[in-house]
């Protein structure tokens, strides 16, 4: 099994991310190919204490962090306390509104809302979050 964790000669392509994130390599790519309509970037890094992270980005604003774990890809917004009601009004899912809810910050103030991408199904969510996170300021 291919572990971007340990391994930064071990390169998230196409086919490396197919072998990790098995079923959900297609919701991968239609996300990654989607992020184009949103005026943002993908860069995938290695990072000595994380492995290979995806940082999604637009200019110099982080939009979501990602991480392919076996089986799916894992995302990460965080929000700041001044836009952390906005998330809560947004048109998402219910458990995923309950889990930010229920996130504590950490030492800065931040709560982080992470989501397991399996399917397309869950990607209309991702949608709305990237869209919110582009305009908090």
């Amino acid at each position: 099994m291919i572990d971007f964790k340990k391994d930064k000669n071990i390169e998230p392509s196409d086919e490396n991310l197919s072998i990790v994130l098995g079923n959900s390599f297609s919701a991968y790519k239609t996300l990654a190919d989607k992020l184009a309509d949103f005026d943002v970037d993908l860069e995938w890094r290695f990072y000595r204490d994380g492995g290979w992270l995806a940082k999604v980005t637009r200019k110099k604003k982080t939009i979501f962090w990602g991480e392919a774990v076996k089986g799916h890809l894992t995302i990460a917004f965080n929000f700041n306390e001044r836009n952390k009601q906005g998330v809560l009004e947004l048109d998402i899912a219910d458990d995923l509104k309950q889990m930010f809810s229920n996130t504590p910050p950490n030492g800065s103030k931040i709560t982080s809302l992470k989501i397991d991408i399996y399917s397309e199904s869950e990607l209309p969510d991702v949608y709305q979050l990237i869209d919110y996170k582009k305009r908090a300021k």
